[in-house]
């Protein structure tokens, strides 16, 4: 199945002995549109596939179970039955946020039988926006093109798709009014503190990112 892309187009399409994927979902705008399109090829073309949900909470963002619960409860309603077991853990802090995921997804693969990973990571925004107007933004710089979509057994379809090329997959699959304003990207730890967790700050690379590629927040 192919999810037309000004950017570069998305293809779904699994060999015909994977039966279980895993899906890292955190809540976010990428890992939520990642979950859509690959519920929308399994319903329709792939039935026999099963999605375990996979989240690791980081010790400042609480809210990524609930905005990933929301995402997977109302992708059921949409899809039907298409999700297995949602695999939580809570990593010891930043430095054991990779660690961690690495934990509850090998746990979920001796569970599950997982055949395949699937992630939302995206490429950064262009050099020449981040120097303007996005400073302080992730350590890892994924501004480079032609990034592998599978890395060793992970698809990373989003790769050398920015935000502004994930808003676009929100418009095309009409699911910006609906599927959008259910995610979070907001990292600000002040929020989290204040339980505003409903709310964007604006202010934290993160949002500004999401306005960039959105053009809006929720």
């Amino acid at each position: 199945m192919i999810f037309a892309n000004s950017q570069q187009n998305i293809i779904l399409e699994e060999d015909i002995d994977v039966k279980t994927v895993s899906l890292k979902i955190s809540g976010g705008a990428d890992s939520a549109i990642i979950a859509y399109m690959l519920c929308e090829y399994i319903t329709k073309e792939r039935p026999d596939i099963k999605i375990i949900p996979i989240t690791t909470i980081h010790s400042e963002k609480p809210f990524q179970e609930m905005y990933s619960k929301r995402i997977i409860n109302w992708l059921t309603n949409k899809f039907g039955n298409v999700f297995g077991k949602h695999y939580v853990n809570i990593c010891n802090g930043s430095s054991d946020y990779i660690t961690a995921q690495e934990r509850l997804w090998k746990e979920a693969c001796v569970n599950e039988n997982i055949d395949r990973n699937y992630s939302g990571i995206t490429a950064n925004p262009p050099k020449e926006i981040t120097d303007q107007h996005l400073h302080n933004g992730p350590a890892d710089d994924r501004n480079g093109k032609n990034f592998p979509v599978r890395v060793n057994n992970s698809w990373r379809h989003l790769s050398n798709i920015d935000k502004k090329g994930v808003a676009e997959l929100y418009e095309t699959l009409g699911v910006i009014d609906t599927l959008f304003p259910l995610t979070r990207s907001c990292e600000a730890f002040e929020n989290t503190l204040e339980y505003n967790i409903d709310k964007h700050c604006g202010k934290c690379w993160w949002c500004m990112e999401r306005h960039w590629g959105f053009n809006r927040y929720t």
